[in-house]
């Protein structure tokens, strides 16, 4: 392009030599006709204009082609001239290193280093322009550089001559490292994407605490207008427990409404302390069997050696509650498994179930929010979602496998300080649990 507006410049230059000579020779053919006539100044007027006309003009093509090359070093457009068919491309510098000069390259040399599918577009745009079907290129592609580093570079092109035959034969254009726009529009889509994700968590939120919350309400409101109407021990007895039962699991949803808040936040608590595992193990195992109420057996498979560990009891009980309300939940008969010990990392809690199984379809989504095995089932679907992220939030990792009819199971690992139990402490702990 630089090379185009040189050739302009010289032109104009030839130009403005001829119409001076021309006019120079018409002003002394006249002179030398009139010799009587006086003011020299008078017959000048005409070529001193001219000649001031013809400088203006050539400041302007200075100024444009000043502008034109700090518009292209400023948005780092370096500019080439294909030749068709000699296939060779000719720089205007360097693109990688920013050099000056001119560069030619092989054309098959070059696009050898633009990965294949983008190589192939390229190639059907030369192809379209041959062809007649477009003017212009205009294509993004991904570049190997000598670092064997990949660029985003966009290539620009307009046909500059045709051969005799009408065909184009040079091209001329520019090429344009384009990293910083790529990496700004893989942003947009990170953004856009995590929009629409939190205004369907949003959507999926409203939709399951209408449900939710307004079971146990209703439930609570209901049994406690009945209780004031009845004199029956028994059935105010009755009616009691199941209020107490649905402010639990109303006391459930609001908790667990305030952890994915937190987590929403990037804010977690953790206060890690020492503790006895065996004892954690045991306290929720027997939480889990008066909720049993016999018609499952909740069987614990303990390590040779107790241990005490450091890490936060409030979320670790947390998780393993979780893991045994989920088993109960979908568990009708057979028995619910808690194995765990100590690992190289830390501990290992592990929940086996014989219930009803979750499909497979299912299983990529169940760490999901809202996410339920089926509708049936009371909970809002954010139980696993939080286990997940306080397990990642402590380091840890969360796992599930599970096979229809058959059972699931669902493990937890958490690094963290270990130290052997005292041998009576553990013994008492087990004595106590079985008695």
């Amino acid at each position: 392009m630089t090379y185009i507006l040189y050739l302009i410049t010289l032109f104009a230059f030839i130009v403005s030599l001829i119409a001076a000579v021309y006019y120079f020779r018409k002003y002394n053919k006249i002179r030398n006709r009139l010799p009587d006539i006086d003011g020299e100044e008078e017959l000048m007027k005409p070529y001193n204009l001219l000649m001031q006309e013809l400088e203006q003009k050539q400041q302007q093509l200075k100024q444009q082609s000043l502008q034109h090359h700090l518009l292209v070093k400023a948005i780092k457009l370096k500019l080439w001239k294909w030749d068709l068919k000699r296939k060779e491309i000719i720089w205007e510098g360097n693109l990688e290193k920013g050099e000056q000069g001119t560069v030619v390259v092989d054309v098959d040399e070059h696009l050898s280093h633009v990965l294949p599918e983008y190589r192939k577009r390229i190639y059907e745009a030369i192809d379209g322009l041959e062809k007649g079907c477009s003017k212009l290129i205009d294509e993004e592609f991904l570049y190997q550089n000598a670092d064997n580093t990949l660029s985003w570079r966009n290539i620009y092109g307009i046909i500059y001559e045709y051969d005799e035959g009408g065909k184009p034969a040079i091209l001329i254009g520019g090429t344009q490292i384009i990293d910083e726009r790529k990496k700004l529009e893989s942003d947009l889509r990170k953004a856009k994407d995590k929009a629409e994700e939190a205004n369907r968590l949003k959507t999926a939120f409203l939709a399951n605490m209408s449900h939710e919350i307004r079971t146990p309400l209703n439930a609570i409101v209901g049994f406690s207008s009945i209780l004031a109407d009845t004199e029956d021990i028994a059935e105010k007895k009755e009616f009691c427990n199941l209020i107490n039962h649905n402010n639990a699991l109303l006391l459930k949803i609001v908790d667990d409404i305030l952890d994915i808040s937190k987590i929403e936040a990037g804010y977690i608590d953790l206060h890690p302390t020492w503790f006895c595992l065996s004892d954690l193990i045991m306290e929720s195992a027997t939480e889990y069997r008066m909720k049993a109420a016999g018609r499952l057996d909740i069987r614990i498979h303990k390590p040779g050696q107790g241990y005490m560990v450091e890490l936060d009891t409030k979320r670790v009980k947390q998780i393993l509650n979780n893991f045994l309300s989920n088993a109960l939940k979908h568990t009708q008969e057979g028995y619910i498994d808690i194995t765990y010990g100590v690992t190289e990392q830390g501990i290992e809690i592990k929940v086996t179930d014989t219930g009803c199984g979750i499909p497979q379809d299912k299983l990529p989504v169940i760490f999901e929010r809202f996410e339920k095995v089926d509708s049936f089932t009371q909970g809002v679907g954010l139980g696993l979602p939080i286990c997940k992220s306080i397990a990642e939030c402590m380091g840890g990792s969360i796992g599930l496998t599970s096979e229809v009819g058959v059972g699931t199971t669902v493990w937890v690992t958490l690094p963290c300080s270990t130290a052997p139990t005292p041998k009576l402490y553990k013994e008492k702990l087990i004595d106590n649990f079985y008695s």
